[in-house]
């Protein structure tokens, strides 16, 4: 509860300070004259990076051997990202991965294994992405404390992929506790993972579809720029749009909303974009992620007519929780 009413305070605290800054009365108004067929675009980019990310997790699942298809893959991905945007934890959707996965007989730690790897190749990928892009971004970033804070955070992703290889090491370390239920668990999915993880085909093909993830979300961005009329480059949002997405990851608001609007504001001046103009781009950035989640909203209701299989008629805490 502390950390959902911290999470709900700086979302807030966030708001608060942004529209106080910024001239929102301009901010509408970009947002009434947005072009909506490059909206379209941005729905259909958006829907697409979500069936590569489904992709991504499906290689995983194979390589731990749980059985899953493409098609239901999506489907539960959509699921946890329509409950990531709507429940206040920041890792709720992940978690309801995992337990939809166990509602198919899958180990809990081979599901929690799955999805810990899919995130965490999601943020290696955006770390490439932002190393590789650095001298670009550099070139219109040129305040020596954002340049510093843009590597600290490259530091700090890089150190916590670290350490949660590091810790995928833990079983051998806890072996003794191995009677207690939880840890039990949690061992098993560490051990999952790192098996997995070590996997050099599995690896490289997710990194690669990491990559093009984030390169559709860029465009997608650009999309919605054009949509608003913004005089901005597809060379300017690939240099400083990433940045945006990597504070985005901090599980800090809730689903992203306020640091990535200030995040937005904050990376596109160096652009030269206005602040109303760079926040309603955001807002629409926002939106567009949560109507395509919103499928999973469907999906969610679909399935609660007809339970997956293996599934028992008897509802668990969490499945209580969420209906």
């Amino acid at each position: 509860m502390i950390l959902i009413a911290a999470k709900l305070a700086i979302t807030g605290v966030l708001a608060w300070y942004l529209f106080g800054e910024i001239d929102l009365a301009k901010s509408g108004q970009h947002l009434a004259n947005f072009d909506v067929a490059w909206g379209v675009l941005a729905l259909a980019l958006v829907t697409l990076l979500f069936l590569i990310a489904a992709g991504r997790w499906l290689i995983y699942t194979r390589a731990l051997n749980i059985p899953l298809g493409i098609g239901t893959a999506f489907r539960l991905y959509l699921i946890g990202q329509f409950f990531g945007q709507v429940l206040p934890a920041g890792v709720g959707g992940d978690a309801v991965r995992v337990w939809l996965l166990s509602r198919r007989r899958v180990a809990v730690g081979a599901g929690a294994a799955s999805v810990v790897l899919e995130r965490m190749t999601g943020l290696i990928g955006l770390l490439i992405l932002m190393a590789v892009l650095l001298p670009l971004t550099f070139s219109y970033v040129d305040d020596t404390a954002a340049r510093l804070t843009i590597i600290f955070l490259l530091a700090a992703g890089g150190g916590a992929i670290c350490a949660i290889v590091v810790l995928s090491f833990v079983p051998r370390l806890i072996e003794k506790w191995r009677n207690v239920a939880l840890v039990s668990k949690l061992a098993d999915a560490a051990s999952d993972a790192r098996r997995a993880g070590f996997m050099l085909k599995p690896a490289i093909s997710v990194l690669i579809l990491s990559v093009c993830m984030h390169l559709l979300a860029v465009l997608a961005v650009f999309g919605l720029a054009r949509g608003l009329g913004m005089e901005i480059t597809a060379l300017e949002c690939l240099a400083l749009v990433p940045v945006v997405m990597l504070i985005s990851t901090l599980p800090i608001s809730l689903a992203g909303w306020g640091i990535r609007e200030g995040a937005m504001v904050a990376a596109l001046s160096f652009a030269g974009v206005d602040n109303s103009e760079a926040l309603a781009l955001s807002i629409l950035f926002g939106l567009t992620l949560l109507v395509i989640s919103l499928l999973g909203a469907v999906f969610w209701l679909v399935q609660g007519r007809h339970p997956a299989p293996g599934a028992t008629g008897e509802k668990s805490a969490v499945e209580a929780a969420l209906q």
